[in-house]
């Protein structure tokens, strides 16, 4: 089966990775020059800084 994911975000790589590794043929197209999405992070004099803001999972369950 041939896969067409639209956007490298952190969904999409994963979906393309685990695609591919089961035989799948995969092409991804991402707008942006990163992959990673809105989770994309740079190194700026050492320090991994978030592009887009930070992204933090919150939740009330203590599970």
């Amino acid at each position: 089966m041939n896969y067409l994911i639209v956007g490298a975000g952190l969904f999409g790589a994963v979906f393309a990775r685990e695609a591919a590794k089961r035989g799948h043929e995969v092409t991804v197209i991402e707008k942006r020059d990163h992959i990673a999405g809105n989770i994309y992070t740079k190194e700026i004099d050492g320090i991994q800084v978030h592009q887009y803001g930070a992204h933090i999972f919150h939740t009330s369950n203590k599970e």
